[in-house]
């Protein structure tokens, strides 16, 4: 497959991410999903976007 229909499949698409949690950080994360009854992974996925859509400071260091 090529062209527009191949590249629109690519965006839609999930792309895994590996990370590496403190076992205290999983807990937590744990804890909450349980008390929200959502997964680990969606709660992870819902910081991520709210990260995004925000435009934290978190990562403004150097950027004028």
């Amino acid at each position: 497959m090529r062209g527009p229909k191949k590249q629109l499949m690519a965006e839609k698409s999930p792309h895994r991410l590996s990370v590496s949690l403190t076992a205290d950080q999983y807990q937590h994360l744990s804890e909450l999903a349980r008390k929200n009854r959502v997964s680990v992974a969606w709660i992870v996925r819902e910081a991520i976007e709210r990260l995004l859509r925000d435009d934290m400071p978190l990562l403004h260091v150097g950027k004028e």
